[in-house]
């Protein structure tokens, strides 16, 4: 299963209620893009951790469906080109 497979997945997951396995597979998700990074175009690279401090702070406030949004849109968007 590709990243931006497995983005799209995660992100329906949180979207049906589903967060406690959701959130299980978020850090090792998230660990498969630590390769990616320095292939990266230096842009990208610059706007990723903003993407994830959002991505950690919807998860801190349990706001599941914003977590989906970045998840999908936000961060899928950005990855386009790589995944």
């Amino acid at each position: 299963m590709t990243i931006s497979t497995r983005l799209i997945t995660l992100a329906g997951q949180f979207r049906l209620g589903l967060a406690l396995d959701a959130a299980l597979e978020l850090p090792p998700l998230m660990k498969s893009l630590l390769p990616l990074l320095p292939t990266l175009p230096p842009a990208t690279q610059q706007q990723l951790p903003q993407i994830m401090s959002a991505i950690l702070a919807c998860q801190e406030r349990e706001d599941w469906l914003g977590l989906a949004d970045w998840l999908e849109y936000e961060l899928l968007h950005l990855l386009s080109d790589q995944v």
